[in-house]
């Protein structure tokens, strides 16, 4: 290269500029690579060191060409190393996806790389009124998986709002696992309850943990939509626990959620909700969610903490209380009372 060819190249660019944008594209690449590498199995064929016609063989490739140029994408990341003809994992993003805590790490990049590049990718048409994508129909498992991430601070939550109580009839409202239940129990050896959820595949995993962890007899779990409550629900309540579902309402369900919350809880009964809302520039894990929560068929958009508190003092709760779960984030605990009746 000549130096003229350089003095050029300078002069027609901005170099920080072109470095910092050249930087971000490389880790893209980087997330595009381990999306790839985690969906095609390469990863996990790559535990143990392999030969490029092991990995044929192993991930049943038919076009050879297409691993070649991953595997070069890897090496040239340093996600991969090849020595005396055979692919081995160096990176340290690579290495974590296949550890102790893989499966957690492997959701947010396939998260990030799926429906959250989407949202991003079709945001151009949506702001001039193109519709939601049904994003849901298909995201279910990586949600559940990513959701682990907070499971430490939801847990530390439902504790603080159970613990040294006493006797508590519970509700877990979008039971999930039933983790939740879970936590509340050996919290407080006095809690027993309620789990409901609308996906009936999700209602017999919780079944079968709780059958597990031997509290079958201590929890229920059924299916079925709280907006219109099944008779089976066995009222009144002493805590209602929703975490991370009051986006799947929007702002005018969420008003007759609340009324009807109130009304299953017992006087003095507690409403516990964890959430992420609106990050006001602050929070830029909370404000990629909600771009995809705005852009989600059955969902909307987070709420503000603000509103949200007046909203459900508006609907007769008390004592409005929020706590920042995550320090630096808008990922938040609040809890309510319905006042006690003399």
């Amino acid at each position: 290269m000549k130096l003229s060819d350089i003095i050029t190249f300078a002069r027609t660019h901005n170099l920080l500029s072109l470095n910092r944008i050249t930087s971000d594209m490389q880790v893209a690449i980087r997330m595009h690579f381990l999306y790839a590498a985690i969906e095609s199995g390469l990863l996990e064929a790559l535990r143990t060191p392999r030969s490029r016609e092991e990995l044929i063989h192993q991930l049943e490739v038919q076009r050879p060409e297409i691993l070649d140029a991953l595997l070069d994408v890897g090496c040239a990341l340093k996600e991969l190393a090849c020595q005396h003809s055979h692919y081995r994992i160096i990176g340290k993003r690579s290495l974590s996806l296949v550890g102790r805590d893989g499966d957690i790490l492997a959701a947010i990049v396939q998260a990030s790389t799926t429906y959250y590049c989407s949202v991003y990718q079709h945001a151009p048409e949506r702001l001039r009124g193109a519709p939601s994508g049904p994003y849901l129909e298909e995201i279910g498992d990586i949600v559940a998986r990513i959701g682990k991430i907070t499971e430490p601070f939801v847990q530390g939550f439902v504790r603080d709002t159970v613990a040294g109580k006493g006797k508590l009839w519970l509700l877990d409202v979008g039971c999930g696992s039933g983790i939740y239940l879970r936590t509340a129990r050996t919290a407080n050896p006095h809690v027993s309850g309620i789990g409901i959820d609308m996906d009936a595949t999700v209602v017999q995993q919780a079944r079968d943990n709780l059958a597990q962890w031997g509290l079958s007899e201590h929890f229920t779990i059924i299916a079925g939509d709280i907006r219109h409550p099944p008779p089976d629900l066995q009222r009144p309540f002493d805590v209602i626990n929703l975490s991370n579902i009051i986006y799947y309402f929007s702002p005018e369900e969420r008003t007759s959620l609340f009324h009807t919350l109130r009304e299953m809880l017992g006087s003095g009964g507690v409403l516990a909700m964890v959430s992420n809302v609106q990050s006001r520039g602050t929070d830029v894990v909370s404000a990629n969610l909600n771009m995809a929560t705005s852009s989600m068929i059955g969902c909307t958009p987070l709420p503000d903490l603000d509103s949200l508190q007046q909203q459900i003092q508006a609907c007769g709760f008390s004592e409005v209380r929020a706590t920042r779960l995550v320090p630096g984030s808008a990922f938040y605990g609040i809890t309510a009372q319905r006042p006690s009746t003399s």
